[in-house]
């Protein structure tokens, strides 16, 4: 279930943006993750919200195979709101184990959200265990830019991710939570403006774990 929140890649994208020079505009996109553990490389952009694939720290899912859309979980008029954007219908990706839904694919504004189901909730839980050592080990990486927190009375476990990603003009802020065997993230990048409030994104979690209730 390593890649069920992908706090490790956004701390290890936040490492390779650190690299970057202020002239550089890198095209970040941690709503995709890549199956290797280096950071990838900037490349340039133009204008978009999406820094450059982001590595996980696992080469493969692991988990259940399961149903549940992302897309349903937030909603193209929830994460429009949240985003205080206007997103056309989520963009659906991933495989059996990991879904995802990208809402503003390659615009400035890009919300996405994570969904994964453990083979069982002491599964999940190791899982995140290890999640968030290797994410810390990450952050550490990253010099500091990113900043993990846990989120108490939220889920069964939830943490705040906020990534310090101000030299590229890139606002990134996502919260990730554990509900028995399933996990969800949701983050939003946005060049050039807020991402959402920690607030507003906790609000959010609470109505998607009505509809994982």
């Amino acid at each position: 279930m390593k890649p069920v929140l992908t706090i490790a890649a956004a701390a290890l994208s936040a490492a390779s943006l650190a690299a970057c020079g202020s002239n550089d505009k890198p095209t970040a996109d941690p709503t995709h993750a890549a199956a290797h553990t280096a950071p990838a490389s900037p490349s340039p952009a133009s204008g978009s919200a999406s820094p450059h694939h982001a590595p996980t720290a696992s080469s493969s899912p692991k988990g259940a195979a399961t149903a549940l859309d992302p897309c349903q979980l937030v909603t193209q008029d929830e994460a429009s709101a949240l985003a205080h954007a206007t997103f056309g219908p989520g963009k659906e990706e991933g495989n059996k184990v990991r879904h995802e839904c990208v809402y503003g694919a390659q615009t400035p504004n890009v919300f996405t959200v994570f969904v994964l189901k453990g083979a069982s909730v002491g599964d999940a839980q190791a899982e995140w265990d290890q999640l968030l050592a290797e994410a810390k080990q990450a952050a550490g990486q990253a010099a500091n830019l990113v900043s993990l927190t846990p989120e108490p009375g939220l889920a069964d476990r939830a943490e705040w991710v906020e990534l310090d990603l101000a030299q590229i003009d890139v606002s990134a802020r996502g919260l990730a939570f554990l509900h028995g065997d399933v996990g969800v993230y949701m983050i939003d990048l946005v060049r050039g403006g807020a991402a959402p409030s920690r607030t507003d994104l906790a609000a959010e979690a609470n109505t998607v774990l009505g509809r994982l209730a």
